[in-house]
């Protein structure tokens, strides 16, 4: 079993997350760092905080990203005025996203 890093109650939709999560999935840390270094989005620098704590305190170790994945958290529910005095109702999305990095 690898070592594992979460982190949760993140602002950011899972379903954005995703597009992000698979392009390191499967890739050695050291080389997943550099790809999400490279995107200077807030959420790819919040997956590189999560992978880089996976591996922290392994220097030397050639760790790769076994599995990484979001999992939906709460939703703050808002809402949006709209014509003729009514509203609608909202969700804005959270996600807890999960890094389990092994040594190969």
């Amino acid at each position: 079993m690898g070592k594992i890093a979460k982190a949760k109650f993140l602002r950011f939709s899972p379903k954005k997350a995703q597009r992000y999560l698979n392009a390191v999935r499967g890739l050695d840390v050291n080389v997943a760092l550099q790809k999400l270094d490279a995107l200077k989005t807030p959420l790819a620098r919040a997956i590189y905080k999560v992978v880089k704590s996976a591996a922290a305190g392994g220097e030397g170790r050639n760790y790769y990203i076994k599995k990484i994945f979001a999992t939906p958290g709460p939703s703050l529910k808002r809402v949006m005025p709209r014509a003729f005095g009514r509203a609608d109702v909202y969700k804005r999305r959270m996600c807890h996203i999960t890094v389990e990095v092994e040594e190969r």
